[in-house]
């Protein structure tokens, strides 16, 4: 009797103290949601953060380089596909949409880049938006304009609330972007223009 009391005790005592790290569910929370969305993050935690999804889901994400720019920094898109295809032309073969968002043309505008990295997560890790790639495959740019991004300063976009640091709306030379297409001056349009024909997408929308 006393050696069971013993036992009881003994496992009222373990069941009482707080679970180690290693028994602990992982955080998944975005780098914004994180900081309560008082910060966005560079674009090093940017990348770090899709390259995390994609090793803990490399059978739904994979990430691509699709050119560099001007300052040399690689320009990336993330592909999220349900059943593991990322070949643009066997993904129109099956009949399937190709939606693309660019995040970050304008780099202080910075809500569609921590929008995707929480969508991503919730498809790929969390599995609440899986249904959301029945039909489509997302493919989303996280930060286009990365040069301007890296030019994180508070005073950038002061009529502008929040993050408390913001990048600069033209990229390393100026050039806005989003004013580039037709002449393609910047190497970031002339990349992400042969990215698009080869992508030939169906749907494409630009969160600035």
């Amino acid at each position: 009797m006393i050696l069971r009391a013993h036992l009881i005790f003994a496992a009222i005592i373990l069941a009482s103290q707080p679970l180690g790290l290693s028994a602990q569910a992982p955080d998944w929370r975005t780098p914004a949601e994180v900081s309560g969305y008082r910060t966005t993050p560079d674009y090093a935690e940017t990348v770090a953060y899709v390259e995390r999804i994609a090793k803990a889901n490399p059978a739904q994400v994979r990430i691509e380089n699709f050119g560099k720019t001007g300052e040399g920094r690689d320009l990336k898109i993330v592909i999220a596909s349900k059943d593991g295809v990322f070949d643009p032309a066997a993904i129109h073969a099956s009949g399937r949409a190709i939606l693309l968002v660019q995040n970050s043309i304008h780099a202080g505008e910075m809500d569609g880049k921590d929008a995707c990295l929480a969508l991503l997560r919730d498809i790929a890790v969390t599995k609440t938006q899986t249904s959301l790639l029945d039909h489509v495959v997302f493919v989303f740019i996280p930060v286009y304009n990365i040069d301007g991004h890296e030019q994180r300063s508070p005073y950038n976009r002061i009529n502008q609330n929040g993050p408390e640091l913001a990048g600069w709306r033209g990229n390393a030379t100026n050039l806005n972007l989003n004013r580039d297409y037709m002449k393609a001056d910047a190497p970031e349009t002339r990349a992400f223009l042969k990215m698009f024909h080869r992508w030939l997408l169906t749907f494409s929308s630009t969160t600035m």
